[in-house]
Parts: structure tokens; C-alpha cells; sequence
């Protein structure tokens, strides 16, 4: 889903005019204060919805357009707590497989891009999998492990070594946001990391493209409501 543009005004100066947003960004929920926690069934439908809007300007338009700037702070959530992607600032109407000068977030770029500037929807996808790491642990896409001075080091890293170990499910739930203690099934939570995985990928072309990630986001959603 996408914050839906309401009006216009090209009178003096020019202002696009789009639906307010009453819960703020994801980013506000997952990592600053003074905010109940999302319970993970709402972060489910958070990047279901998400995924969908990305779905939409990958597959459904007459060109390719690709967001570049995927991340946890440009996706909003409205009064009813669905995620809406924002910011269009930096969107490319973009042939898949060009090169392009380097816009977008640390921490949510991909090899790729980072490297060479080659931009694809793949871009998009690795991004959307840093932010479904990022709906599991609430911790930012850069963590210092010893605050501000401490050595960055990438929420993909800290995941690949837990999702790298024999079993798991075992550092999965250290992982996890200790704000929903034991409110959420852990097996929906390892599809979440799974797919993340998936998404963040090295190679762009083993990365699942929108539309199957939209369809895996439906399973979970579908699976915890029965």
C-alpha cells in the first residue's frame, strides 16, 4: 500500500498534497519511546501491506519504477495500523540492469548497488529484507555494539549468524524484541527471518522478487488466523 495523493496546487508554488498519517513511521514504533509495542501480528500485516505497495510499482506499472530508499523510517502506518510506503523522492523510472549515481540509506543498500550503482527491483527487495529483520528484533539496520563508539556491524550480520547455526530457533528467540516477551509464535517468526534471508541475499538473482514475497507474507498472515 501507498500514502494515497490527494490533491495539488500549482497557483504561486507547487505542493502536492497527500492523507495524513495519524501513527507516524515504523522506524518511531520499532525504535523510539513511548510507544506501546506492535504486536507481531500487526507486523505481519505491516509488511504484507509494504510489500504490497513495493509489488505494485515492480509489477503492476506500464515501466519499472523502483523506490531506492526502502526503510523502516518511509514506511507509515495510519489510524487503522496498516504500512503505507512513503517517500517517493528518490523513485527511478529505471531500465532493469542500468547503473545510477548512489541515493538510498546505509545499512539497507545492497551489494550491488553499494558497489557499482546497478539498480533492479532486487534493490527494493533487499531493503524490504532488512526491514523485516527489523519488525522482528526492533533494533536499527546499523547497531554499535558498545553504543556510540563501539565497532558498527549490520543487522543482516547478526541475523545470518543465528539463522547459520544448527538450530536456529534457539538464537532466533534472543533476537527477537523483547517488548512482545512471549506474545507471538515462534514458527511465524522464523518464516519472517527466512523470507528476510531470502531478501538480503548477495546475489540479486536468488532474491525472491515482490510478488512471491507478497504471496509468503499472505501464508503467515492467513496461518496465524486460524
Amino acid at each position: 500500500m501507498q500514502v494515497r495523493l490527494i490533491g495539488y496546487c500549482v497557483e504561486g508554488s507547487l505542493f502536492l498534497v497527500y492523507e495524513y498519517i495519524e501513527n507516524g513511521n515504523l522506524s518511531q514504533h520499532l525504535h523510539g519511546s513511548g510507544r506501546d509495542p506492535l504486536p507481531w501480528s500487526t507486523r505481519v500485516q505491516i509488511a504484507l501491506d509494504s510489500a504490497r505497495g513495493l509489488e505494485y510499482i515492480h509489477e503492476y506499472t506500464a515501466s519499472v519504477f523502483i523506490h531506492c530508499d526502502i526503510k523502516s523510517a518511509n514506511i507509515l502506518i495510519d489510524r487503522n495500523f496498516n504500512g503505507k510506503v512513503a517517500d517517493f523522492g528518490l523513485t527511478r523510472l529505471t531500465e532493469v540492469g542500468s547503473r545510477s549515481r548512489l541515493v538510498g540509506t546505509f545499512g539497507y543498500m545492497s551489494p550491488e548497488y553499494a558497489q557499482y550503482g546497478d539498480v533492479s527491483p532486487k534493490v527494493d527487495v533487499y531493503a524490504f529484507g532488512v526491514v523485516l529483520y527489523e519488525l522482528i528484533s526492533a533494533k536499527e539496520a546499523i547497531i554499535r555494539a558498545n553504543g556510540s563508539d563501539g565497532e558498527p556491524k549490520g543487522l543482516i550480520a547478526l541475523f545470518d549468524e543465528v539463522l547459520s547455526q544448527a538450530h536456529p530457533k534457539d538464537g532466533l528467540v534472543k533476537m527477537i524484541d523483547p517488548r512482545l516477551k512471549d506474545n507471538y509464535p515462534l514458527y511465524s517468526v522464523h518464516k519472517m527471518a527466512q523470507l528476510a534471508k531470502a531478501c538480503t541475499h548477495e546475489d540479486p538473482q536468488r532474491r525472491p522478487r515482490m510478488r512471491s514475497i507478497v504471496v509468503a507474507l499472505m501464508n503467515l498472515s492467513s496461518s496465524m488466523e486460524d
